[in-house]
């Protein structure tokens, strides 16, 4: 090889170790296998079938070892991965949800709009625990009854955010996420002003 061949070579090995995801627009995977062999194979086809939550912010990836569901957000996960465990049954081992980080220099993290609305008694709650989640408020509106919050915080820090606001308040909280950015992960995010 050329010494110029080389170096062009190398050059676009360093493009593609750069900061690129496929589907970067779905920050959010949940992998899913089987001991069984028969079961893997059928679960690896999954991909050729017609889905209906593809239009609800999920798809599916076949890898060797896996099937991966991959999602705009948490509660885009839950539809598949339910779907999948229906025809499945317990011959199906489904992994915890988790974050999708870009990797290159530096590794990128995804970070979540947050839009919560409420009665108002559960304001100071939310903002609290919001705070310890590394969310920065960008917006409050508490005018009124309901009010409104947006916020912006890493999605590693939401993961089970509705299932903690079940738990906590119940349903009187609509909560609604979606990908804002991705940030340096060791940027301590957006400073509040």
């Amino acid at each position: 090889m050329t010494p110029r061949l080389i170096e062009r070579l190398q050059a676009r090995s360093a493009f593609r170790r750069g900061a690129s995801m496929l589907h970067a627009e779905c920050p959010i995977e949940q992998a899913l296998h089987s001991a069984d062999p028969g079961v893997q194979a059928q679960l690896l086809q999954e991909i050729w079938r017609r889905h209906s939550f593809i239009e609800e912010g999920a798809l599916l990836v076949a890898e060797p070892g896996c099937l991966r569901v991959l999602a705009r957000t948490e509660r885009a996960l839950r539809g598949p991965v339910d779907a999948l465990r229906r025809r499945y049954g317990g011959g199906l081992v489904v992994e915890p949800p988790s974050v999708r980080y870009v990797h290159g220099a530096p590794v990128l993290e995804p970070w979540m709009i947050v839009l919560v609305t409420g009665p108002g008694r559960h304001l100071a709650l939310l903002q609290a625990d919001l705070g310890r989640r590394r969310a920065v408020v960008t917006r409050i509106d508490h005018r009124g009854d309901p009010f409104v919050l947006e916020a912006e915080a890493p999605l590693g820090q939401l993961l089970g955010y509705r299932d903690w606001l079940d738990e906590r308040i119940g349903s009187d909280i609509d909560v609604s996420t979606w990908l804002s950015r991705y940030r340096p992960l060791d940027d301590g995010g957006p400073r509040a002003a």
